[in-house]
């Protein structure tokens, strides 16, 4: 990776906590802010919080050790890419029922098993053939632009269509690892599964922008579609700025991708 792409750092990181002020905790995020050119959105919820950062690497480590810090989100994890410029228009911070919707109720997201399964240690399940069920959660169009090979999919349009496959999946035998972009999706389905009586199926930390850090992206084929402007990500988690629609995913043929005939 070249200095002109490390000119901008991405961070991403989220935590699945009980927070009784959503408010409150939105106030103190937005002191951490203070004075700080920073670029991206931060959902606050009672079920946690999900943070997606752009701007000087120097800066926005200085906010993770911010967060790090708070006693609520000590434990987050938060995944690195790099860019060369913010793929972000602005600095949003929000209050939101979820911090990623799956339009059913989790009572216990709180208190699931969670299941995680090192990078290093799926890569190395593959390379020696062992028999596991890789799950793609994400919706098609983002498959359609890459994934493991021989993963399967549930065939679904957009996340909160997950739920209505339940059935069908307590039906697959073996080992079962769920992957999704960064970790958050796999985890909200994780709660809902337990609740329906799934306990086995693993998921992998961090998600696949983990995995192509922590690993060279053996057994990936293809890219990783992100949600904002750098549209998707190479093995080497270098943005490719694909034309594509940030909306609606639509191909057109121009870097302003405001002007999507579809959605504009």
């Amino acid at each position: 990776m070249t200095a002109s792409n490390k000119a901008c750092l991405n961070s991403t990181g989220y935590e699945f906590i009980r927070i009784n002020s959503p408010e409150k905790i939105a106030s103190e995020i937005e002191n951490f802010f203070k004075n700080k050119n920073l670029f991206g959105t931060v959902y606050v919820s009672v079920e946690g919080i999900n943070v997606n950062l752009a701007g000087n690497e120097e800066i926005v480590k200085s906010v993770e050790k911010l967060f790090h810090t708070h006693n609520l989100f000590k434990n987050i994890l938060f995944k690195h890419t790099y860019s060369e410029k913010p793929p972000f228009r602005k600095l949003k911070v929000k209050i939101k029922p979820e911090i990623i919707s799956i339009k059913k109720e989790v009572n216990n997201i709180f208190n699931i098993k969670r299941n995680y399964i090192e990078p290093k240690e799926l890569e190395e399940k593959l390379d020696n053939g062992e028999n596991v069920y890789l799950l793609d959660t994400r919706n098609n169009y983002e498959i359609n632009i890459g994934s493991f090979k021989n993963a399967k999919n549930l065939n679904i349009l957009k996340f909160d269509e997950f739920a209505e496959k339940v059935d069908e999946l307590k039906e697959i035998d073996g080992e079962v690892v769920m992957f999704c972009t960064g970790g958050i999706r796999c985890e909200k389905a994780l709660g809902y599964l337990n609740e329906e009586g799934i306990d086995s199926f693993k998921q992998l930390k961090g998600g696949i922008i983990n995995y192509l850090y922590e690993t060279e992206g053996k057994h990936w084929d293809g890219e990783c579609f992100v949600f904002d402007d750098r549209i998707t990500l190479d093995k080497d988690l270098k943005p490719t700025y694909k034309k594509l629609c940030p909306k609606c995913q639509k191909v057109i043929n121009t870097f302003d991708r405001t002007k999507c005939e579809v959605c504009r």
